[in-house]
């Protein structure tokens, strides 16, 4: 079967059938079953984990590595390699078998761990995270993939229950474990962990698991298969992707928006765009979006909410922690408990938003909520000083909480409500693409303006300062840059800087009221939907 004719007939390229019917597959059950869900719940907590443990170590890290500059990047490249192959593991998982494809989504993800907790300079640190995220873009959705293929139909949603919820699990934690690896041992720590974790993972699931490849694709070759992900169009997505994310760190901060580096790498952004682009225009053969996606005007417009709710908690968390170390004297395990409110305030209010579009069976309500408590609790987040008591800090961040974790998840339900069943898998990845793009480009901007601002303002109040000391000195690392006349100085300059990072997280939460305004309201309790047009 050519690779291109099947791409027009299933168009999305994400969905991995099973080769037998549900009645006839064997499916493992007892010990076989329960190693294989508490693997896929290692695998989750991993995902989880690694997006929020480097938030309270990251002060630390940019102490040893004297490299300020760097704090968005060690977020930024893990995100961005995370989102830009979303799609392309979704093409990956139909033709290959499934399994052999998440072991080595795993194995990347290990290697880039390895290489973070060894990384004797911020740059090796930053590739290392680059590599992790590359593999962590598979993990997810393959672990969902396999438990489709070891539970039967009737199982999956409480054991899916299960694993997923071992992520957010994670990501509540990952703040608590990295601030006391930081403060108790090492900050290496952060990764080490990853690799036994995986180990325990990698073995259960390649011993136990069997994931047959759907008869359609058992007769190709493999060129067939690898013409079929589109891995040529991914690659140059990904570069553009890249070239974005370069210009926004650089640009004003590292060099002039008018140097030569900063206009190249736009200018490669906009070419490699335009030509990705084009393809679908011209090209519907090889189209990696599928069309019901290209003309939904749901579809477009949840990506747009995911893109900027999830751009918005991903700068708080990793900025708020800067403010608590940096400003209030905070140790990194104790930052990670300064921060609870935010991320404690996001997963009651995700349930909550859960319970409330489960009985009206409307999405849209919980994405109309988002930016109004959202945008109050930003603004009053970017009013923190040196002397803000606890009591506006903790509500503060309850209320940016709130209002984020009632939107995020929702667009998932946009992908499963407005699209064909054959197409939910594709707009499932694509919406998580756009969240996690979404967190990789806006913490490039709030790092360019957090260290344009800050060299720019401490220069102007202490005369003859120098710049680079203060951008190789570390974020908290004051004692040795200032005097203790300077740093009564300077605390208040700090403060006000990362006021203007949480400008940002203001102005992206304001921005969703784009999104949830332009989706469409849909019942998620029809049984059927009709393609949407735009």
């Amino acid at each position: 079967m050519d690779p291109k004719s099947e791409s027009k007939s299933n168009d999305s390229g994400t969905g991995h059938e099973l080769s037998d019917s549900e009645e006839k597959r064997v499916y493992p059950s007892g010990f076989k079953l329960t190693a294989i869900v508490i693997a896929l719940c290692l695998c989750l907590f991993l995902c989880g984990l690694d997006q929020t443990v480097i938030t309270t170590a990251v002060p630390i890290i940019t102490n040893e590595f004297h490299a300020l500059e760097d704090i968005g990047w060690y977020t930024a490249a893990y995100l961005l390699t995370t989102s830009a192959f979303q799609i392309a593991y979704g093409k990956l998982f139909t033709p290959f078998d499934v399994k052999i494809v998440f072991l080595i989504a795993l194995a990347i993800f290990e290697i880039g761990s390895i290489i973070c907790a060894a990384a004797p300079s911020s740059t090796v640190l930053i590739v290392g995270r680059a590599i992790a995220g590359l593999g962590a873009a598979g993990m997810f959705p393959g672990g969902t993939l396999i438990l489709v293929h070891s539970a039967p139909l009737e199982r999956r949603p409480a054991l899916l229950g299960i694993v997923t919820g071992t992520f957010g699990v994670a990501t509540l934690l990952g703040p608590f474990i990295g601030g006391a690896f930081a403060d108790s041992v090492t900050w290496r720590w952060c990764f080490i962990i990853n690799v036994p974790l995986g180990v325990v993972t990698a073995a259960v699931i390649a011993f136990f698991v069997h994931t047959p490849v759907h008869p359609s694709y058992r007769q190709w070759t493999i060129k067939q298969k690898i013409a079929y992900t589109r891995l040529p169009e991914i690659l140059v997505l990904v570069a553009a992707l890249v070239c974005l994310v370069l210009a926004l760190q650089w640009g004003g901060a590292v060099y002039p928006w008018s140097d030569g580096r900063v206009v190249a790498t736009l200018t490669i952004f906009a070419v490699l765009t335009t030509a990705f682009v084009a393809v679908h225009i011209f090209l519907p053969g090889y189209r990696t979006v599928p069309t019901e996606i290209l003309r939904s005007r749901s579809m477009w417009f949840s990506a747009l909410f995911a893109a900027t709710s999830s751009g918005a908690m991903f700068v708080a968390v990793t900025y708020l922690p800067l403010y608590f170390q940096a400003i209030k004297g905070a140790t990194a395990l104790q930052s990670g408990v300064d921060v609870m409110p935010l991320i404690l305030g996001f997963l009651v209010m995700s349930i909550i938003a859960g319970i409330i579009t489960n009985i009206t069976g409307y999405y849209n309500i919980s994405m109309l909520i988002c930016p109004v408590l959202a945008s109050i609790g930003a603004g009053l987040i970017s009013t923190f000083a040196v002397d803000t008591p606890s009591s506006q800090w903790i509500g503060y961040q309850a209320l940016l909480g709130f209002g984020i974790g009632f939107g995020l998840q929702q667009p998932i339900l946009v992908a499963q409500t407005v699209l064909e069943e054959k197409e939910v898998p594709f707009g499932v990845a694509f919406i998580n693409m756009m969240q996690m793009l979404g967190g990789a480009v806006f913490v490039a901007v709030a790092q360019n303006i957090f260290q344009n601002k800050l060299v720019t303002q401490i220069s102007e109040a202490i005369p003859g300062f120098e710049a680079a000391s203060l951008l190789q000195g570390g974020a908290t690392n004051f004692g040795s840059l200032f005097s203790e006349e300077q740093i009564a100085i300077v605390l208040p300059i700090y403060s006000d800087v990362l006021n203007e990072v949480f400008y940002i997280v203001t102005g992206l939460c304001a921005a969703t009221i784009i999104g949830a305004v332009g989706t469409e309201w849909r019942s998620t309790k029809k049984n059927t939907v009709k393609s949407e047009a735009a």
